[in-house]
């Protein structure tokens, strides 16, 4: 079991109450679907709380810390369809009401868990997630700026492309055993992530390697129009 907890800052913070509160409600929707399972949730003394069961297998964050180099290409392209797949069942959580529309916000190697085999993902942290009734957030940069889509790095909202984006971003530095993305100070960073379009013309190339690489790149597209439109119609091109 895992529990989560706000710092003694977010305490502080009404936007970091509703965060949890919405996690929470998310989870509940999802029913251990693409990510965790959720035990209980509740608040007391020392604030809100949730419990989840623990994922049984590391995060690409842990995979990529104790490798020695790229990750071996066929469970790339395994790992990238289940990623997608999972990245989709997100996507199109739905309530008696309908589809929440949730994104995730900040997909990440150290929020994707991936199975030995590639062939099962989970999300992790929807503490940032925007879904259907959540209000509006402010348009100050939240999130993991190496694998932010261009425009979120701007301060757009997040949406089902710029999730896409971040997937594929993910996914690239396994297939690189590099962050793409650099900068001396967070301001450069930020910069780099708004304005620099993440692919190389040698980055490009690894799309001949499969169709997840291929998945990868189109993914990356620096106009988020130029993208798929959904993680769905990116699994269904790996069927």
């Amino acid at each position: 079991m895992l529990e989560k907890r706000l710092s003694s800052r977010e305490l502080a913070e009404p936007e970091a109450w509703t965060a949890i509160r919405h996690e929470a409600f998310l989870l509940t929707a999802l029913g251990g679907r693409s990510t965790p399972t959720l035990l209980a949730s509740g608040e007391d003394a020392r604030g809100p709380w949730l419990r989840m069961a623990r994922v049984p297998f590391p995060t690409l964050a842990q995979r990529l810390e104790s490798a020695s180099g790229p990750l071996e290409s066929s469970w790339l392209e395994r790992a990238t369809r289940a990623s997608f797949a999972a990245l989709a069942t997100l996507h199109e959580a739905t309530d008696a009401r309908g589809g929440l529309a949730v994104v995730h916000g900040d997909v990440s190697p150290a929020n994707l868990a991936i199975d030995d085999e590639g062939r099962t993902a989970t999300l992790l942290d929807l503490g940032l997630a925007t879904f259907r009734d959540a209000p509006r957030r402010d348009g100050a940069f939240r999130g993991t700026l190496a694998y932010a889509a261009p425009e979120v790095a701007r301060g757009e909202p997040p949406t089902v492309r710029s999730d896409l984006f971040a997937l594929a971003a993910t996914l690239l530095h396994g297939v690189t055993f590099a962050i793409s993305r650099r900068g001396t100070t967070a301001a450069a960073l930020l910069l780099n992530a708004a304005e620099v379009p993440i692919l190389s013309p040698e980055l490009r190339k690894i799309a001949e390697r499969g169709p997840g690489h291929a998945a990868i790149v189109a993914c990356l597209a620096h106009d988020a129009e130029a993208r798929p439109a959904s993680a769905r119609d990116v699994v269904l091109a790996l069927a």
